[in-house]
């Protein structure tokens, strides 16, 4: 049996080859991937989700918009009595330019081309934004983490989980997307 003092002190070495190994791994730079994904995936992805953000560009605006609409007919004459009428649009929700611009340029991105870096390191803070959301969902109905795969597949299958009312559930995956983006691209 060793000696008390050596097993304090070889328990002492292991503890700072511990937190030795620690601080290197949080010193270690995030991978800018997905949980298991591969190139391969995360360009699958890529194609998958970014065409999802052409609905949520319909919505997001700078400033409020307005278009022509309509009002009820008058209870009284039975038809419309208002000469002009404009709706302000209640889906429209205001976005910061900087959002604005990174999704045109997701939009505009030749997935796969070379020389596209930026646009690279903004898809991938995106879907690891979704990842995370999609988890925390996951995780909410029982189930485990959520990787590429798996958020492609709840972003683009609008079931359910996205809501009761069937005509609802596309606006709410889009505010979601709009909302994950927004945190992707602006300095916290």
């Amino acid at each position: 049996m060793p000696a008390p003092h050596i097993t304090h002190f070889a328990a002492s070495l292991v503890l700072a080859a511990s937190l030795a190994a620690i601080d290197a791994a949080a010193q270690a730079p995030a991978s800018q991937i997905g949980v298991g994904a591969t190139v391969q995936q995360r360009q699958e992805a890529a194609r998958a989700l970014v065409p999802l953000l052409r609905d949520v560009k319909t919505h997001a605006r700078t400033g409020p918009t307005t278009r022509p609409g309509t009002v009820p007919d008058s209870p009284f004459a039975g038809t419309q009595t208002t000469l002009f009428a404009f709706t302000v649009s209640k889906r429209s929700v205001p976005v910061d330019q900087r959002v604005v611009t990174a999704m045109n340029q997701l939009l505009d991105w030749n997935v796969g081309a070379n020389g596209q870096e930026a646009i690279v390191q903004i898809f991938d803070r995106w879907l690891l934004e979704l990842e995370a959301r999609s988890s925390g969902a996951m995780r909410l109905t029982g189930g485990g983490l959520c990787d590429v795969s798996c958020v492609v597949t709840r972003m683009t299958t609008l079931d359910g989980a996205w809501g009761s009312s069937p005509r609802n559930r596309a606006d709410v995956r889009d505010e979601l997307l709009l909302d994950a983006l927004t945190v992707a691209v602006l300095p916290k």
